[in-house]
Parts: structure tokens; sequence; C-alpha cells
């Protein structure tokens, strides 16, 4: 299905609006983070979860693995990201549960 763009870029306001930011800001349904990019498309696509759906332009888009994100939901996005000094110990908590599986 084609979206017409009718409106212009919700951050700059300058611009023609060329996507949507694809942030899932609600969740219908378990498992609430995707393995995947496919994972997150499927879902997607059957309805199950809601995006942003800000207007946005080339200009002000962030493109991280497929899905463009608005500026506010990709500083979020950033911050999702551990620190170095946590990645650590995650890992080596991640070590121990899979050696118990």
């Amino acid at each position: 299905m084609e979206i017409s763009f009718d409106n212009h870029c919700a951050i700059c306001k300058v611009n023609e609006a060329t996507q949507f930011c694809d942030y899932v800001i609600r969740y219908d349904k378990n498992p609430i983070f995707f393995r995947d990019y496919k994972m997150f498309k499927d879902s997607i696509e059957n309805g199950n979860d809601e995006t942003c759906d800000l207007p946005l332009c080339d200009k002000c888009r962030h493109l991280i693995g497929g899905a463009d994100l608005c500026p506010h939901h990709y500083k979020l996005q950033l911050q999702a990201e551990l620190p170095e000094h946590l990645k650590k110990a995650q890992t080596r908590s991640k070590s121990r549960i899979y050696s118990i599986k």
C-alpha cells in the first residue's frame, strides 16, 4: 500500500515528509523486544503493535537497522545501549546463563 505524504516534516517543518517514525510505542503482545528486524516488521505488519508514525523528511530521520526514527526516539534508542562497563557484566551473566542450558 502506498501512502501519500501531503504534509511537511514534523521536525523541521520545511521539507516534505517521505517516511514515518518506526519506533514502537505500544506493544500488544510478548515478547516486547524483538530478536531481529524481520521479527519486528512481521509484528508491525500484523497490526499487533503501534508505532510513532511522526512524518519525517530525509534530513531529519535517523536510519537504524532499516527503521526510520525521529530525533526523539533516536535519542531513546541510543540510551537503550548499555555502557561498556555494564556490557562486560552482561556478557559474564549471559555466559553463565547459557552454560546452564
